[in-house]
């Protein structure tokens, strides 16, 4: 949280100094009182809760810090369950590929299904549509596991 507010416009700070300088000199009077009087390591604590407390105050909302830390945390869970998902497809890929079946269309399309696995695609092209559990995932660049689990149902056939 802190390092976006580091990440500010300068624009924003500039605007930030220019309408509230009395908080910053009321927070580095407080902060030299505390440096002065108190001598343990509360000390440092409240310098740190003073620091803490006027870049908070510095202009952004907290709706402004929500809405980047949400679309933040959409991208992590998106990233985290694509990455899931792809890690369970392998998986079904491995182990069922002695049970798929191979069949081509006579427009030189192919299909290869398994118990949760169903692959299409063009005989010559580089990306296949896949689909697990019945849920469509889209269409794919051909890479060396899809490749083989092509193969090895050919093979089968």
């Amino acid at each position: 949280m802190l390092g976006e507010l580091f990440q500010a416009d300068p624009e924003t700070w500039k605007q930030f100094l220019a309408d509230r300088w009395y908080v910053l000199a009321i927070a580095l009077v407080a902060i030299l009182v505390v440096i002065k009087i108190v001598k343990t390591v509360v000390k440092w604590l409240l310098v740190a809760i003073i620091v803490v407390g006027v870049l908070l105050y510095s202009g952004y909302s907290l709706e402004d810090l929500r809405v980047d830390r949400l679309k933040a945390l959409g991208e992590q869970i998106k990233d985290r369950a694509v990455a899931a998902l792809t890690h369970e497809v392998i998986e079904a890929m491995a182990g069922e590929s002695s049970d798929a079946i191979y069949a081509t269309g006579e427009d030189g399309t192919f299909i290869v299904k398994s118990n949760s696995l169903i692959i299409t695609g063009k005989i010559g092209e580089d990306e296949v549509s896949i689909t697990y559990l019945g849920a469509p995932l889209g269409r794919v660049k051909l890479d060396d596991a899809i490749t083989s689990f092509i193969d090895q149902a050919k093979a089968a056939s």
